[in-house]
């Protein structure tokens, strides 16, 4: 059964309705091979030239790397392959500027034929909103609605004044993710909100062991719509990141 506090426990079944299989990403420091996993570092990179270049020709900032068959299966994600995000390398992250999801359905593990350190580390390094790389490893779970979506609400109308602030601690589930529920410190991006891209392809939330963190406390997300992500398309994907 789906853990819920005694407190609670009236609104098992509008909760249970609500729940969505997610994967959490935790880090761990270290190394990672060029296929891997993992927050910053060196992206899966037969060449140079395979690096991609904002619009106004400069190297884009590497986030992260997610190797599908890593991870504990989603409904609707693929089963394989790599799945790459970049955005531009400013100080605001990147903010109202485009980014590159990059999916490479297959790879070489031939260490020989790829780069195993990222060609434009040096360029980036002042911008990253994390301290170190790190090896991603996920942990499957259910997830609850959180507070933004519209289920929530109907939960918050139940219960008493006072058991409000617990409402929020217990289902306000942030950490970095993949699939499930976002949770936006702000208020949500339009693209989500109005269910143009409904798919939580990527958060990347606070984190103490990479150090981890946008702005004042504050994460990002990517969003794709569910055809897209079904026909393997990242060519159209939202981006947005918030803090406190």
């Amino acid at each position: 059964m789906f853990e819920i506090s005694e407190k609670f426990e009236f609104l098992r079944d509008k909760i249970e309705a609500s729940l969505k299989t997610t994967n959490e990403i935790h880090y761990v420091p270290a190394k990672t091979l060029p296929w891997e996993s993992k927050l910053g570092g060196c992206p899966y990179l037969k060449s140079i030239n395979d690096y991609p270049f904002d619009d106004s020709g400069e190297p884009m900032m590497f986030l992260a790397q997610i190797n599908f068959e890593e991870m504990p299966p989603l409904e609707g994600f693929p089963e394989k392959g790599l799945l790459q995000f970049y955005i531009a390398n400013t100080e605001d992250y990147g903010y109202d500027e485009p980014v590159k999801v990059i999916y490479i359905e297959e790879y070489d593990k031939d260490e020989t034929k790829l780069l195993s350190e990222n060609p434009y580390q040096s360029e980036i390094e002042e911008n990253l909103p994390f301290e170190m790389e790190c090896r991603i490893v996920f942990q499957q779970k259910k997830m609850a609605a959180t507070c933004d979506e519209e289920a929530f609400g109907e939960w918050f109308d139940m219960v008493s004044e006072e058991d409000e602030n617990d409402l929020y601690d217990e289902f306000g589930d942030g950490e970095s993710r993949i699939g499930g529920y976002p949770c936006f410190v702000q208020s949500p991006v339009d693209c989500y909100e109005m269910g143009e891209k409904g798919i939580l392809l990527l958060q990347l939330d606070c984190d103490d062991k990479s150090g981890l963190m946008f702005g004042d406390s504050g994460n990002c997300q990517f969003f794709i719509s569910e055809e897209d992500l079904r026909n393997c398309d990242f060519s159209d994907v939202g981006y947005d990141w918030a803090c406190c």
